[in-house]
């Protein structure tokens, strides 16, 4: 994790001063994609929840559609009805009843 996201930092001294200027370059661009997508999956996560999320991935064996559920049971027994993320941007739809939207 040191390797993908080190910084390059520049000491500066004069007398007796001195500045440390960091710049946060990832050393690693072939990862960046990696880092990029691994924080889309904790972010994803954090929203929905594991069960909910896991509901919306599908069986390891059998993934879901993109936006889809393997039945109409799994999908109604939430309020999050759709949920996609794109790039910093996230869609979430829900259904409420009345008992729920009053909360």
């Amino acid at each position: 994790a040191d390797y993908m996201t080190a910084k390059n930092n520049v000491s500066v001294s004069y007398k007796d001063m001195m500045h440390t200027n960091a710049y946060g370059l990832v050393r690693g661009l072939q990862f960046s994609s990696f880092i990029v997508q691994y924080y889309g999956l904790v972010l994803d996560l954090l929203v929905l929840g594991l069960t909910r999320a896991s509901e919306l991935a599908g069986p390891p064996q059998r993934p879901n559609e993109y936006l889809s559920f393997a039945d109409v049971e799994t999908e109604v027994s939430h309020p999050i009805r759709l949920y996609t993320r794109y790039l910093d941007k996230i869609y979430v739809v829900f259904r409420f009843d009345g008992e729920e939207s009053r909360d």
